[in-house]
């Protein structure tokens, strides 16, 4: 029985929507994707047969039937997915925000009418003084400065939040293919066992015409025929069920006719607990903190620099309206007096969020790491199981059917002896189907978590 081969073409990751586009039509290495470090780590991944597509040409895939890979479905869901397109309007809004953090303050033109509508020698407006000027707020520049730096630290955010959410969406459509594919590889399976059914059908029917096999075994070789035909319909629903959970993760609200490319197999070793846990303070979802640990950092500037007082001038002409009319020129200055709010309670606050920081990182890398180690279980003994049964079960239960093939020939065995063996031994290919649906999901669970972040973020 050939092993089945599943093995992960490294995906794309775009950067911005600016960039996607152009790096989506590159074409990428065969390398494994199980876990990036530890290039055959993990053995259930998927082989991307096919090489980057445009979107359009993997539409037609989806409407005319063609076999679609791993890669073209993923490039598919990033295209569509909203969460992508909300996290590039995010991150431009936050480019907006940087450029604002950097604008001066703006001008203030101002007019003041004196010693008008009193008593006395000031009634009406005959003794009226106006003055007209303009102020400026003059800010320290490291205030610009550390908004600026601490939009920039938001933009950083963002940006692990756009790399996150898609390797939350790769983790989604790999698992959704992954079930799409067993459920392929499980009609297959159903079929090879009809053929074999249909096969022992015509010959007992070809035995009992001579006389060799009586009316209750062709009875038991019919049973079994129309049995496995109900087998393949429940096989062909489940399918169509793992192509829809597929579908909608691309936006298709009709799966289509469409197949899968891409085949099983599993590895022969495991990487070691400790080696899957040396990579998770690489993942989006914890190398993220060390950026929000700068934009905190950020933002105690902040406060720090809004502590100090800015200097405001003013300028102006004053008209004093009487016998001689004149005119003299005004100008001023405003210098905050900060006795007693120095912008403490925020410095504080701030100090305080940069504690909140640090802890945060450590209760996300705890729970991480249990998760890692549950996923790991359930690897570990998806992957005892499914090579047990190929190394011990498998071969006994492939020369029982030979022999009691053989014997049922030679009239030595009953005709329900070999229905036995058979079912036997494709219960055991089925329990190996099974056993690499659970190693698939807990490595694509394990994947998402130690999903290496870019070597660097410009």
């Amino acid at each position: 029985m050939p092993k089945y081969n599943f093995a992960f073409k490294k995906s794309v990751r775009p950067r911005t929507g600016a960039d996607r586009t152009e790096i989506s039509r590159k074409k990428e290495p065969r390398i494994a994707l199980s876990i990036a470090p530890i290039k055959q780590a993990l053995a259930a991944s998927l082989i991307l047969g096919a090489s980057f597509a445009t979107v359009e040409n993997v539409q037609a895939q989806l409407t005319e039937g063609e076999a679609l890979s791993f890669d073209q479905a993923l490039e598919l869901a990033i295209e569509r997915s909203p969460r992508a397109q909300l996290l590039e309007a995010q991150l431009e809004a936050v480019e907006g925000q940087i450029d604002q953090a950097k604008l001066k303050p703006n001008p203030t033109i101002g007019a003041e009418l004196e010693n008008v509508l009193g008593t006395g020698e000031l009634q009406g407006v005959d003794s009226a003084e106006l003055t007209v000027g303009i102020s400026q707020l003059f800010e320290r520049r490291e205030k610009r400065e550390k908004r600026a730096e601490l939009a920039e630290a938001g933009k950083q955010l963002h940006r692990w939040d756009y790399e996150e959410a898609l390797t939350e969406l790769r983790s989604e459509v790999r698992h959704a293919f992954s079930n799409a594919l067993i459920a392929q590889q499980n009609v297959e399976l159903q079929k090879e066992l009809l053929a074999v059914a249909e096969a022992s059908q015509a010959e007992v029917r070809r035995r009992s015409e001579a006389a060799k096999a009586s009316a209750i075994e062709l009875s038991q070789a019919n049973l079994a025929t129309s049995r496995q035909g109900f087998e393949i319909s429940r096989a062909q629903r489940e399918l169509a069920e793992a192509k829809i959970e597929l579908a909608a993760l691309l936006n298709e609200t009709d799966p289509g006719n469409f197949k899968l490319e891409g085949s099983l197999e599993l590895e022969e070793r495991l990487p070691s607990l400790d080696e899957l846990a040396s990579l998770l303070d690489k993942s989006p979802a914890l190398a993220r903190y060390a950026a929000e640990r700068q934009a905190q950092e950020a933002a105690i500037e902040v406060e720090l620099a809004e502590a100090k007082g800015d200097l405001e001038l003013f300028g102006g002409v004053k008209y004093l309206r009487g016998g001689s009319d004149e005119a003299a020129f005004v100008v001023g200055i405003d210098i905050p007096w900060q006795i007693r709010n120095r912008n403490q309670g925020n410095i504080r606050s701030a100090r305080a969020g940069l504690l909140a920081v640090e802890a945060e990182r450590r209760l996300a890398r705890r729970d991480a790491l249990a998760a890692l180690s549950i996923a790991y279980g359930r690897l570990r003994n998806a992957f005892d199981e499914w090579h047990g049964l190929d190394s011990q079960l498998l071969p006994s239960a492939e020369s029982t059917l030979e022999s009691t093939q053989n014997g049922y020939q030679q009239g030595i065995v009953t005709l329900l002896s070999v229905l036995d063996a058979r079912t036997a031994l494709f219960e055991i290919r089925a329990e190996m189907l099974e056993a690499t649906r659970a190693y698939i999901e807990a490595e694509a669970e394990i994947a998402r978590l130690t999903s290496s972040a870019p070597a660097s973020k410009k």
